[in-house]
């Protein structure tokens, strides 16, 4: 299970995924974890002065498992 302090939950697809922003190389990322950490996704953070909503975690979410069913995974 991860942690879930300093991150915040959101269901998609019947499954729990956390997420949070962090610095990291002078540059922010979007971390997106699955419960079971088997998915741990990374995304720029390109423009800092507009939020981070769920509706942008879950279409970072549906984007990856998109592209993941078109490759056969």
């Amino acid at each position: 299970m991860v942690s879930e302090k300093g991150k915040r939950k959101i269901i998609f697809d019947d499954s729990v995924y956390y997420w949070y922003v962090r610095i990291e190389n002078n540059s922010h990322r979007i971390h997106i974890i699955s419960n079971d950490k088997k998915l741990h996704l990374k995304y720029p953070f390109i423009d800092t002065q507009l939020p981070v909503t769920p509706q942008l975690i879950k279409n970072y979410l549906k984007e990856y498992f998109n592209v993941a069913l078109s490759k056969g995974e």
